[in-house]
């Protein structure tokens, strides 16, 4: 017995949505996989970021009571942008750590002890620091495949300045190192803030 025309096209279009479902099924199911693979990333890439910034917190808090790290401040930023603008009297000195971020630390306004020291460890970090003019810098660095920059006079020494030593741990970074003139606050800034 013979098909008729209508028979044949009938029989085509159930054969092509056929075809049709299992070629959106396949395409389907690709995107999924890709999806699952990129959640599954991410998942992983959180999950270690916040168990390093966990194991950071528990590190801070045991340095907290540790009475030899009198008089030093912690300064650190993990996969973040941070910025601090301190104006205080400095004895000890500053532990800096920048991993994966972009820190700014203006000292401009602190008063340094003579031998205060600045101790920066960093990965994959963009650090900048500015001290003030009223200090001598001296360095010490250790490092692969960093970038420093001391944007000052490196030969203006006076004796009667303090002396501020930089160490420097750092891989993969840029470090710069500038002066500037304290700023002094009068009383018209300050009622003008008020």
């Amino acid at each position: 017995m013979k098909k008729s025309k209508k028979e044949y096209k009938k029989e085509l279009k159930e054969k092509m949505k056929g075809k049709m479902k299992t070629k959106l099924k396949t395409k389907l199911k690709r995107k999924m996989k890709k999806f699952k693979i990129m959640f599954i990333i991410f998942a992983t890439l959180a999950a270690v970021v916040a168990a390093i910034k966990f194991v950071l917190a528990l590190i801070e808090k045991k340095h907290k009571k540790d009475p030899n790290r009198e008089g030093l401040k912690d300064v650190t930023a993990f996969f973040s942008s941070k910025s601090w603008d301190l104006a205080e009297p400095v004895k000890g000195g500053f532990l800096v750590g920048g991993y994966f971020s972009n820190l700014s630390l203006d000292l401009s306004n602190c008063d340094f002890a003579d031998n205060s020291f600045i101790a920066i460890k960093g990965a994959v970090s963009r650090i900048n620091i500015v001290l003030p003019e009223n200090v001598n810098v001296k360095f010490d660095g250790i490092g692969s495949a960093y970038y420093m920059k001391k944007e000052y006079d490196e030969n203006a020494f006076d004796e009667s300045f303090p002396t501020v030593y930089v160490a420097m741990k750092v891989a993969f970074s840029c470090v710069f190192i500038s002066k500037e003139a304290p700023v002094v606050k009068t009383v018209e800034d300050e009622t003008t803030e008020g």
